[in-house]
């Protein structure tokens, strides 16, 4: 049994795609959680000013300030989870096509 080059380069170039987004997305998923915590802990603080780190340095903020950063890259995660996570189920299927593909007996035909 021949196995087709071509169809084994492209699951191989699936996988290493696939890697990539997964890892992208598990970075992602890990700021939103450590967003949402900063967050969660901002609202219980009473304080009106934080401490924001720039750089070396920790410069007094107002807190409303931070919590309008922090809220923005929140929602600009969410939208980049949503689309990585699509991406990510694109790629499994495709993966699994391809795989189908490969484990077929009539991939010497060239069938695909």
């Amino acid at each position: 049994m021949a196995v087709d080059q071509s169809a084994l380069a492209k699951y191989q170039q699936t996988l290493d795609e696939l890697r990539g987004v997964s890892l992208t997305l598990q970075q992602y998923k890990a700021r939103l959680l450590e967003i949402e915590k900063t967050l969660k802990t901002l609202e219980q603080s009473q304080s009106q000013f934080v401490y924001k780190a720039m750089g070396s340095l920790l410069i007094q903020t107002p807190k409303d300030e931070v919590v309008k950063e922090l809220s923005s890259e929140k929602e600009l995660l969410q939208l980049r989870i949503d689309e990585f996570s699509k991406r990510e189920k694109l790629l499994r299927e495709r993966l699994a096509s391809l795989e189908k593909q490969l484990r077929s007996p009539a991939t010497a035909g060239g069938a695909g």
